[in-house]
């Protein structure tokens, strides 16, 4: 029998989303990417879980999706999967899944994560100013940056990262790796 301590509060308030996210999965495939006009992406440097410096610059060259996200998000947690899925179909592509944690400090973020397992790079945007300055007001949101560092694309909410739509919007944007300066 499960009884009720001050440490298994997290532990409960998780079980409850992760039980939620099972009965509400429709909700969280609400979204879809939608081209989105911007020059540029906006540049940000956060640490990671293991406090290394992560920027948008290091990354230039490559098609980025920066997925913002929280713990006590149901959408976002449902999402996780299909972001991991995705980011193994393009693992031998110029590609990669950076998710920016907002709002949430490193212990909370680095106990979920190890609870759920999730492995893609997490960055921390604990003072909320990344996701502020990208204009971030809906979670999940996440953007999908071209080698040349524009967001071309958005999602509001929780596409289906399995969607053969998504793949081939991610392969239309690889080419262009190959014209990117930092391959020069």
């Amino acid at each position: 029998m499960f009884s009720f301590q001050p440490g298994n509060a997290c532990v409960l308030r998780h079980l409850l989303i992760l039980i939620g996210c099972l009965l509400l999965p429709t909700a969280a495939e609400s979204s879809e990417l939608e081209a989105y006009a911007a020059d540029a992406a906006l540049t940000f440097s956060l640490p990671d879980l293991q406090d290394r410096e992560h920027s948008l610059s290091d990354y230039k060259g490559r098609v980025v999706l920066v997925n913002f996200w929280a713990s006590w998000c149901p959408p976002c947690i449902y999402e996780m999967p299909g972001l991991a899925r995705l980011q193994q179909r393009h693992a031998e592509q110029p590609f990669v899944v950076l998710t920016l944690n907002v709002g949430e400090r490193k212990y909370r973020v680095r106990k979920f994560v190890n609870l759920v397992d999730f492995t893609l790079p997490v960055l921390l945007d604990t003072s909320k100013r990344v996701s502020k300055a990208w204009g971030v007001e809906t979670l999940p949101t996440s953007f999908l940056v071209d080698p040349e560092g524009r967001i071309r694309y958005r999602a509001l909410g929780s596409p289906d990262w399995d969607d053969a739509h998504v793949d081939a919007t991610i392969d239309a944007l690889l080419p262009e790796t190959a014209h990117s300066p930092s391959d020069r």
